[in-house]
């Protein structure tokens, strides 16, 4: 990688003096001297010299941190002062859990996600984990007038989004939330842009951001698309919204239920909108060396989710089931901008969110797997390698309940363990249209009424 490289050319290793390694790191990434610079680099490098990493550019920069711009409420059609610009707006789960699952998945691998991109010092990482979830959309879709530009134009403009989007759901590089953000983008753009077209500066477009001064679309009208299907609002039926929520509760962390539907869904190849806390996590992250996993436990009364990612994969690393999320802090950050930590940690909080968007195309009666997987990987990203056998659901639900103690010799040692298996899951359950589903839904809370 090239920070490696450049670490290495300018001699920068853990024995030395953060006096000296500073003044190297100085000359390396062309930074301009400062005591408050190099006090929180000084304090960045302790962390490198005991769990080693990687030297990279921010390591002297803290970043900004806000909360997510949301309120903790479901939108209710009873509430009139609730709408999905103030609180949680989402659709029900619209995709049943897949019987059997890949071993392991990394969307990059199956060409479905693209690099991570840089937020910079723009409190925007909400605004890349919306174009990342909808870079994926477009790679799904199977167009048909469309298909030729956009598969050769799936680059999305950050820029574009910022800059027109406006309200409630952000104050430009003020922070926001991406359930809200898609809300925002659903009723008020016309289509997507592609980079090329807006690059991401958001330093150059704030003044017309303040002046309201709309960015608009280069791109043909033929070309307009906004890459998703939208439903019913849960408790809202008059209301359309993109946002599928899987776990919007988070209070809680991931059930082992939901890790299933996490998988199914990145099975079928679409990504999953996540959150995490970075604040008091960011010196450990700035120096985050992609081969190890990072597990650092989330204080759930103290932390709350202040970062959004995306979830594009799963498998393990190093022998520990993991998730690999990808960041928006640039390419050449950790491994290749992603990270991998544990799952059924909750690491860094990254188990108490999770949405997804369904593109625009999906068919709901025969899509399946799209050959998602790829067991033939060669350590390309770094996960281990799988022997290319599906999970199936009954075996995945093998739990451990107890081990047995037997005295020997004085001693208790563990001489077994007992296993229980919940109901098998039919191999010959098929998805089901949407429409039922939400129908079902609508029943069962009309009986609740």
């Amino acid at each position: 990688m090239l920070l490696i490289s450049v670490a290495l050319a300018c001699s920068i290793n853990p024995t030395e003096t953060c006096s000296d390694a500073y003044d190297k790191f100085v000359k390396c990434f062309n930074k301009e001297q400062s005591e408050e610079s190099q006090t929180i680099f000084c304090r960045r490098f302790q962390l490198y010299q005991k769990h080693g990493g990687l030297i990279q550019p921010m390591m002297d920069i803290e970043r900004e941190y806000r909360p997510l711009r949301r309120e903790r409420n479901v939108h209710q059609k009873q509430d009139v002062n609730l709408n999905c610009q103030n609180t949680y707006c989402y659709a029900s789960n619209v995709l049943k859990d897949l019987s059997k699952i890949y071993q392991s998945v990394d969307l990059r691998e199956a060409g479905l996600s693209n690099p991570a991109q840089d937020q910079g010092k723009c409190s925007s990482c909400w605004i890349f984990a919306m174009t990342s979830l909808m870079e994926t959309s477009i790679r799904m879709q199977e167009f048909t007038t469309l298909q030729q530009f956009w598969t050769t134009n799936q680059d999305i403009s950050e820029q574009f989004i910022l800059s027109n989007t406006y309200g409630f759901v952000t104050e430009y590089c003020d922070s926001s939330d991406l359930m809200i953000g898609f809300d925002y983008f659903n009723k008020n753009f016309q289509t997507i842009e592609i980079r090329q077209n807006y690059e991401y500066n958001p330093e150059d477009y704030r003044d017309d951001y303040n002046n309201k001064k709309f960015l608009q679309p280069k791109i043909n009208t033929q070309l307009y698309i906004k890459p998703f299907q939208t439903f019913p609002v849960y408790g809202d039926k008059s209301d359309q919204t993109p946002i599928v929520g899987i776990h919007v509760d988070d209070d809680e962390i991931f059930s082992r239920d939901t890790v299933w539907t996490i998988k199914s869904y990145l099975s079928r190849g679409i990504a999953i909108g996540a959150a995490m806390h970075a604040q008091f996590n960011q010196d450990r992250l700035e120096i985050y060396n992609s081969s190890t996993v990072l597990n650092i436990k989330c204080d759930m009364q103290r932390q709350y989710l202040d970062h959004q990612v995306t979830i594009i994969g799963y498998g393990h690393k190093n022998g520990q089931d993991v998730w690999i999320i990808k960041n928006s802090w640039g390419p050449t950050w950790a491994g290749n901008g992603h990270i991998f930590v544990p799952i059924g940690e909750n690491s860094m909080c990254t188990e108490r969110y999770a949405v997804a968007i369904i593109p625009l195309t999906y068919d709901f009666q025969s899509a399946e797997y799209f050959n998602i997987g790829n067991h033939n990987r060669g350590g390309t990203y770094e996960l281990d390698a799988d022997s290319g056998d599906m999970i199936d659901k009954e075996t995945d639900a093998w739990v451990y309940v107890a081990s047995i103690v037997a005295p020997v010799g004085g001693l208790f040692s563990i001489v077994g363990f007992i296993f229980i298996k919940k109901p098998k899951t039919s191999d010959t359950d098929k998805e089901t249209e949407v429409q039922k589903l939400l129908d079902e839904e609508e029943t069962v809370q009309n009986e609740q009424e």
